[in-house]
């Protein structure tokens, strides 16, 4: 599981240095489960809340990321298909 934190949190700095367009799964506070298509930014800690800000202006819970591009999660990572791309 630490392989997978690690892989996780280096894609998402890398993508965050490069500003990179990412395709982003997660779960909004009501959990609707959302995708977008966006360039990643920063990281933000709001009241002790850690956010990625995309350009978009839209800010996503860390802990509510499921994917970002083809890197899970880490409390995602067992599934092995968690998409709806239909």
């Amino acid at each position: 599981m630490k392989e997978v934190q690690q892989a996780f949190d280096a894609y998402l700095l890398a993508s965050i240095s490069q500003h990179k367009y990412v395709k982003l799964q997660y779960f909004t506070d009501i959990h609707e489960f959302m995708t977008v298509m966006s360039v990643t930014e920063q990281l933000l800690e709001i009241d002790g809340v850690s956010f990625l800000l995309l350009n978009t202006g839209e800010k996503i819970k860390l802990k509510n990321i499921v994917r970002i591009d083809h890197f899970y999660a880490p409390q995602y990572a067992h599934i092995a298909d968690f998409s709806c791309d239909c």
